[in-house]
Order: C-alpha cells, then sequence, then structure tokens
C-alpha cells in the first residue's frame, strides 16, 4: 500500500511539475515539484525511502524531457543524498533545515543536470542566464519547503509510515 501511495503521490507531483508548475513562475524559475517531494520524503522518511522515491520521480521526469532517461534521476539521487546526509545530522523539527536543504538540493540538481547535458550534447543556457535561474530557483524551492513538508507528513502519518532514524 505504500509503495503505490508513493508512486501516486510521485506521478502526480511529476504531472504537476510538468503541467501547472510553470504557471507559478517568478523570477523565471517556478518551483520544482518532484525536487520538493523528494527532499521531503527524505527529510521524513529516511535516506533509503528519498533514493528510492528520488529515482522513481527522476524516471518519471525523464520520460517527459528530451534526451535519454537517467539525467533527473542522477540529479535527484544527489540531492537526496546530500539531504539524507544532512537531516541525520541536524535538527529534524526545525523548518529552516529543510528549507536549507531545499536550496542546496536545487542548486546540485541543477548542476549535475547542466553536467549532464553539456556531456550529451544537449543545449544548456548560457552561464549568467543559468546562474540566475538556479538562484531563482533555489530561493523559490526553499519558500515552499517548510509548507511542503508540513503537508508531506501530514499525509504520512494518515498512511501510518513511520519516521525513519536513518
Amino acid at each position: 500500500m505504500k509503495a503505490v501511495a508513493g508512486l501516486l503521490f510521485l506521478l502526480a507531483a511529476a504531472l504537476v511539475q510538468v503541467t501547472w508548475a510553470s504557471r507559478l513562475e517568478v523570477a523565471g524559475a517556478f518551483p520544482n515539484v518532484v525536487l520538493i517531494a523528494i527532499i521531503g520524503f527524505t527529510w521524513s522518511q529516511g535516506v533509503r525511502a528519498g533514493l528510492l522515491w528520488a529515482c522513481v520521480g527522476g524516471l518519471l521526469l525523464d520520460l517527459n524531457a528530451p534526451g535519454p532517461l537517467g539525467p533527473h534521476a542522477l540529479a535527484l539521487l544527489v540531492s537526496a543524498y546530500v539531504t539524507g546526509f544532512w537531516a541525520r545530522n541536524l535538527d529534524r523539527e526545525s523548518p529552516l533545515h529543510p528549507a536549507g536543504a531545499a536550496a542546496a538540493g536545487t542548486v546540485l540538481y541543477s548542476l549535475v543536470l547542466i553536467g549532464a547535458d553539456t556531456v550529451l550534447g544537449l543545449p544548456i543556457p548560457a552561464f549568467r542566464t543559468a546562474l540566475q535561474l538556479v538562484i531563482a530557483a533555489s530561493v523559490y524551492n526553499a519558500a515552499v519547503m517548510p509548507l511542503a513538508l508540513l503537508a508531506l507528513r501530514r499525509v504520512t502519518v494518515g498512511l501510518r509510515w513511520e519516521p525513519s532514524a536513518t
């Protein structure tokens, strides 16, 4: 049941990201709903759950993106790993730490995608444009993260998922 609920949640997040999220644009950036969900899963359920859902969410995004399967999954895995390390070593109840993890995760996610696109020969924006978008997206995702984590915790309590200490 938990796996089906998690898959449906990530499928919904991916669909929202590729259809509606761009309408919430601020300074050229819009929320990365799947990344926020992965950071929330990792923060509340632990690094193993976060890595699992990062792979699934990344593949869902890769199915909708031009290019091969894998870059979004790899980028989400890196963000989930760093978030898991962060959550394990800091206070999980503070709303500032998940926001910081979202900002850092967004930077890492963006760097991995830019690197993958460069290696694959896919087009990438100019450095200045990419930098502006990464900064704007980091601030946006950090601002959204505390509310998203609160909502995710309510859902996982309703599903009787136990928080993990790992």
